[in-house]
């Protein structure tokens, strides 16, 4: 079949598109399937309009059928949805490299009426197998790939069984997380955090714990992208910021100035009225400004122009900006020194690797002499032995946290950690 767009559908036209390109196949080709969402149609819908936005569709579609193989397909169902078939697919990593290729294409943006704007896509995908010939099989899984990706916050995932279990098990856990919210379930641990030089306190990562009497104990990799998804995230983020500053101010009136670091997601970042909040939130409980440390992952940069000037007005509150994960994601060297942040922190994977591995030793160092270029200080999460401490002081790394000194504690035994903890 040569290489073809087909224009606006629905699901049913294509999976009979996508059954004829699994009976057109040769048998010993495998066959994958990407499904792409524009996940910010309904913003570009409200900015510019339904007549305009909509078009920018088809124009998207044709920028997607540039970026694939002569052979392959590109079909739109829906307004912002499309099917990519992938012929003579080689193997999974050339799913990827798809995947890659249009996540990167489509960085450039469209100009309508002398604006211009960017098409932010999500990516689910699958590559069919003896047992999964079926087209609404293949459509399924590359649409639980994409939830999945959603739960995650990540840009693109490959479909693994795992998956289906995962989503089910986050299936109505909108309205338990407003009943934990209301029934006090859910509460705030914290994580010490020590200077490397001398290993004194100075200060705690606020962490949330969901115990849940019908789920169990639900980690927070699991409800907080369900509540980023569902709109709660606002709700949640607030009753962890006051939580922390009310902790804080005790910490402060006994043990004298600690720090405490609070996770946004960058979901909250963009959305403008955080350092408002921040400003009244912290005068409420009479907590310095410096004592506060907004902590956002390294994805919070992947839109520049929108979350560069949200982080800059929380600066401007006089409270801290920590890029947590570092290393994780794809931030731009290009413009590494123009973050407006006070703090990176090292990913845990790097660090617990880095007395093994060279290799990792190596990315571990360039991290904390690249901030300090830029006047950064460097935070290294998963320190597990004092071996690791005793390298990282040894690299001028500025802070340490992990279950070497404490795993994360409820609020009375962290108190308890602090009355007792010698370095």
């Amino acid at each position: 079949m040569d290489a073809a767009i087909v224009n606006q559908t629905d699901s049913a036209t294509f999976l009979r598109a996508l059954e004829g390109a699994l009976r057109d196949r040769t048998s010993s080709s495998a066959l994958g399937l990407i499904v792409a969402s524009v996940e910010n149609l309904d913003h570009l819908k409200s900015v510019f309009g339904h007549g305009k936005a909509l078009p920018l569709m088809t124009r998207l579609a044709e920028k997607l059928r540039a970026m694939i193989g002569t052979e392959d397909t590109v079909i739109r169902f829906g307004d912002a949805k499309f099917g990519i078939v992938v012929r003579e697919l080689k193997n999974e990593g050339h799913l990827v490299l798809a995947a890659n290729k249009i996540l990167r294409g489509i960085k450039n943006s469209f100009d309508i009426s002398d604006a211009s704007l960017e098409a932010q896509m999500r990516i689910g995908a699958t590559a069919s197998r003896e047992c999964s010939n079926d087209p609404d099989t293949i459509l399924q899984q590359a649409e639980t790939a994409l939830l999945a990706a959603r739960l995650d916050n990540k840009d693109f995932l490959l479909y693994e069984p795992g998956q289906t279990s995962r989503l089910k098990s986050a299936y109505g856990m909108e309205k338990e997380i407003e009943m934990a919210l209301e029934h006090g379930e859910i509460s705030m641990f914290y994580q010490p955090k020590v200077a490397a030089a001398n290993r004194r306190p100075v200060g705690a990562e606020a962490l949330m714990r969901w115990s849940c009497p019908s789920r169990g104990f639900v980690p927070p990799d699991v409800f907080i992208p369900v509540a980023d998804e569902t709109g709660q995230i606002e709700s949640l983020t607030w009753f962890g910021i006051k939580a922390a500053l009310r902790q804080c101010k005790d910490w402060s009136d006994r043990w004298g100035p600690l720090s405490v670091a609070i996770n946004v997601t960058p979901s909250l970042v963009e959305r403008g009225d955080l350092p408002e909040l921040l400003n009244n939130l912290k005068g409420l409980w009479d907590v310095p400004a410096e004592q506060i440390t907004i902590e956002v992952t390294e994805n919070a940069l992947m839109r520049p122009d929108e979350s560069f000037a949200q982080l800059s007005a929380l600066r401007e509150t006089g409270a801290r900006v920590s890029i947590d994960d570092f290393g994780t994601g794809y931030s731009s060297l290009s413009y590494f020194n123009s973050i407006p942040a006070d703090e990176l922190k090292i990913d845990k994977s790097f660090v617990m690797k880095m007395l093994d591995d060279d290799g990792y030793a190596s990315i571990v160092r360039t991290i904390i002499n690249l901030a300090h270029d830029f006047g950064l200080q460097v935070t290294a999460e998963g320190v597990e032995n004092r071996a690791t401490a005793d390298a990282l002081a040894a690299l001028d790394c500025d802070y340490l946290q992990g279950y070497y000194f404490s795993r994360p504690l409820p609020q009375a035994e962290f108190i308890t950690w602090l009355s007792t903890y010698e370095p």
